[in-house]
């Protein structure tokens, strides 16, 4: 799914992701550090199936994949995925960890809301690991609360999280 029309923010811009994002994108999320949290696994660990799901991102029937950019570079990536019904939808974003602590998932997130309910979703849910500091913080401080404890685990690896599962009601 594509949104088309890119969100802009006062210092980010939110597009849709190109198969030239490719290298970008993994690069963080198979990063030790900066994909730490993430179910994504480490370069060492894709196979054919997760190769053939990175393939298919610019056009993924279930949900948006896209890029945080500021005006001079690329600074993250985030998600959105749908419920049938477009009512609920669960959001996931990465900032580098270049540029951790600016504020880039802040203006991602409110921009995914802003975008949400003007299409009339209801509902945003977010999965973070429970000893993920800086998201659970910028969740709370958003106004998401914490709906439910769960876990998830990294793609083919013997790597388990707490998570807390996130929802934040919209108005």
């Amino acid at each position: 799914m594509q949104i088309k029309t890119p969100l802009s923010g006062e210092r980010i811009t939110i597009r849709d992701y190109v198969r030239t994002d490719l290298p970008f994108v993994t690069g963080m999320w198979f990063d030790g550090e900066n994909g730490k949290y993430l179910s994504d696994p480490t370069a060492g660990f894709v196979d054919e199936n997760y190769q053939k799901a990175l393939d298919g991102m610019e056009d993924n029937p279930a949900g948006y994949y896209l890029v945080i950019e500021t005006k001079d570079f690329p600074a993250g990536s985030c998600c959105m995925f749908p419920d049938a019904a477009g009512q609920v939808y669960d959001v996931g974003y990465c900032i580098h960890k270049k540029y951790w602590r600016q504020g880039y998932g802040t203006e991602a997130i409110l921009l995914l809301k802003e975008w949400i309910q003007a299409r009339g979703g209801r509902e945003i849910t977010a999965e973070v690991a429970a000893e993920n500091a800086a998201p659970n913080l910028l969740l709370r401080k958003m106004g998401f609360e914490m709906h439910r404890k769960s876990e998830f685990r990294k793609y083919k690896m013997d790597v388990h999280y707490e998570s807390y599962i996130y929802r934040l009601v919209l108005r």
